[in-house]
Order: C-alpha cells, then sequence, then structure tokens
C-alpha cells in the first residue's frame, strides 16, 4: 500500500526499458523507444530548483506531444493535495491500481514523487521527496535466492575503485558447474563494497574463468567460489547470457532474476550449498507471473 502525508501532492511514475544495452553482450539490432520523465537543463537554463510540476510542464512545452513509439512520456498519475490523504479509500485505490498496472506490464516498479513541496532536483541523492516501490518491496520472489559470487566488473563513477557489479551464480550439483544466475548491484553499503575489495583479492581471484563455471558474460575479473549471499529479486526471466538450469525451460537459455538486491551474506552456507540450477527451475515454473518461452527468440 502507498501513503503520503496529507500536504504532499504526489506523481508516479512507471519507468519503462524497451532495450537495455549490455558491455560484454553481442550486438543486436532492436527498436528503441525513449520514455522521459524528468528535464533538468534546457535552453542554457538549468531547472534543478525547480518543483517537479514546473519542471515537467517545462518538458511537455519543449518536445510537445511526443511521438509513439520512438519519443514517448513515462505514464503517470496525479494526486493532488484533496485527495492524498491516507484514509482516502479512492486514492488508494488508484494508486495500487496504477502500481498493478505497471508491475504486469513487467516494469520495475513506480516511483512516488512530491510536485510541489521540497521538489527540487538533487543529483545522487537520495530523499523523502522520492520514494520507490518495487515488484520485490510488495511481493518478489516467493522465496529468496543462495548465490555465489562467481566474477565482478571494475566499478564506474562512485564505485570507482571498488567492484560493481558482481556476477552471481547458482550450483549444477550433477555438472559440479557453478552457473550464472545475474548481476547485482543494488543493496550494497559502502563499506560493504570495501570489505569485498579486500577480501576477493590475492589468490581468490583467477587468472581466467574456470571450465566449471559456466555463462556467457565476460567479467573483469573471476573469483574463486567462497562464499553466499541472499539475494531477492522481482521475478525471473529466461536468458541468453545466463546459464542458470539451461535447457530446463528452454532449449538454449538459462533462467535469471529481474531486478536482483543483495540482502546479506549467509556466513553459514558453504559454496556447493548454495541455491542449485533444479531450485531455480523450480521457482521460474512456479513464479505468479506466468512466461510464454516460446515466444522469445
Amino acid at each position: 500500500m502507498i501513503t503520503a502525508d496529507c500536504h504532499w501532492s504526489l506523481s508516479l511514475f512507471i519507468f519503462n526499458l524497451h532495450a537495455k544495452v549490455m558491455r560484454n553482450v553481442p550486438c543486436q539490432k532492436v527498436e528503441i523507444c525513449i520514455f522521459v520523465f524528468d528535464i533538468m537543463f534546457a535552453n542554457g537554463e538549468q531547472l534543478l530548483h525547480l518543483p517537479l510540476r514546473q519542471r515537467r510542464k517545462y518538458l511537455k512545452d519543449l518536445f510537445g506531444d511526443g511521438k509513439g513509439g520512438y519519443f514517448e512520456y513515462a505514464t503517470e498519475m496525479t494526486v493532488e493535495s484533496d485527495d492524498d490523504c491516507a484514509d482516502n479509500e479512492a486514492t488508494l485505490a488508484r494508486m495500487n491500481s496504477f502500481l498493478d498496472d505497471a508491475l504486469r506490464s513487467s516494469c520495475e516498479g513506480i516511483m512516488v514523487k512530491s510536485l510541489d513541496i521540497d521538489a527540487g532536483y538533487t543529483p545522487s541523492k537520495r530523499t523523502d521527496a522520492w520514494l520507490k516501490v518495487k515488484r520485490d518491496y510488495v511481493e518478489g520472489l516467493s522465496d529468496s535466492l543462495d548465490l555465489v559470487p562467481i566474477g565482478a566488473w571494475y566499478g564506474n563513477g562512485r564505485k570507482a575503485g571498488w567492484y560493481s557489479p558482481f556476477l552471481m551464480g547458482c550450483y549444477n550439483p550433477d555438472t559440479e558447474e557453478f552457473q550464472s544466475v545475474c548481476r547485482v548491484m543494488s543493496g550494497f553499503s559502502d563499506s560493504f563494497y570495501i570489505e569485498m575489495k579486500e577480501f576477493f583479492s590475492g589468490d581468490k581471484i583467477f587468472n581466467k574463468k574456470p571450465h566449471y563455471y559456466r555463462t556467457a558474460e565476460v567479467a573483469d575479473m573471476w573469483f574463486s567460489p567462497e562464499v553466499v549471499w541472499e539475494i531477492r529479486g522481482a521475478d525471473f526471466t529466461v536468458s541468453p547470457v545466463h546459464h542458470a538450469a539451461i535447457g530446463s525451460v528452454h532449449p538454449s537459455r538459462g533462467i535469471s532474476v529481474r531486478f536482483p538486491r543483495f540482502i546479506r551474506c549467509l556466513s553459514d552456507r558453504k559454496p556447493e550449498e548454495c541455491s542449485t540450477s533444479a531450485d531455480i527451475a523450480d521457482m521460474f515454473r512456479a513464479q505468479t507471473r506466468k512466461m510464454d518461452v516460446n515466444v522469445e527468440h
């Protein structure tokens, strides 16, 4: 349930990514639609100080109606101050319906934003004026996964000098392979990044990918299997890159987790005691959001 203080006006946005470009993934021709939701600078003028309501008007005045399939505005719902009390059942029903529509559309979730009060744009800073509501915050996977970090990339920007993202794997006891499930870069604290940079060093880093690591990913470095982390995500999908349970639900693709997030370290588990490929295949089949894998090419 989404609630807000009575003095807030809210704007809810669906973020829908039609195409994602990932490093080290074979190039494919895709059609991309740009979904815009905010504007920070235009015609030589910085707009960060303006409240969201004004920035949104500026954006639409600048770009007009957009062009369907090429340039569109993120879907939004506005709740004005007269209707935003937490006990307003009609408003809550609208907001819950909006969230449900976003999740049914396979979006990560919605953002709840203040339109007028403390509604400037603050880059690289989290504030209470922006609240994220994701599928896994509401329901998520029926269970979390216990996965092993088997590789990583060098971090960029604020995470330069650390490892981010981490490549996570499950274990197949029949083949004695670790099979990649997902990249994860959410849920970590800065202190944890520092700790992991110190932990994965020396003889815990392989010179090349071991033959018992099965993945199409090309990480910057490969780790020896040392620890188990609890990971939770939104739902499962098939993947040409990750090879967890490959062949179980799709003849040539494995299973991956959408929007994974680190929860905690599991110090009582050995790497070979992590989630197995069979576990993940069973969870894929049991998930609420059913997927027709036959439409996946």
